[in-house]
């Protein structure tokens, strides 16, 4: 079976009887596709996990902070974040 078949099996096994139309206004939104190696998207589940977010959450948090990083603001950082962005500096800088 196809992955297609798959999901359509599990819609018609269900019983709809009690279905009830969710006519709450959508919250429009805009999609953006993202390619990232496999390495990368396993770290970003990784850390959505250990946050209990899902990984949509985790990319949109992480984009508002980048768009963010003008506003003023008292943040908390790990300690070994701060060593590595250090480090990092001191490397570019020379």
């Amino acid at each position: 079976m196809s992955r297609f078949d798959d999901a359509a099996a599990s819609v018609n096994d269900r019983d709809w009887n009690s279905a009830q139309r969710d006519n709450r206004p959508r919250a429009s939104g805009v999609v953006h596709a993202v390619t990232m190696s496999y390495e990368m998207t396993e770290r970003l589940v990784t850390l959505a996990q250990r946050r209990g977010i899902s990984p949509n959450d985790q990319i949109r948090e992480i984009v508002e902070d980048y768009l963010d990083d003008g506003v003023d603001e008292l943040v908390s950082i790990r300690r070994s974040d701060l060593h590595r962005a250090i480090d990092l500096a001191v490397k570019n800088a020379t």
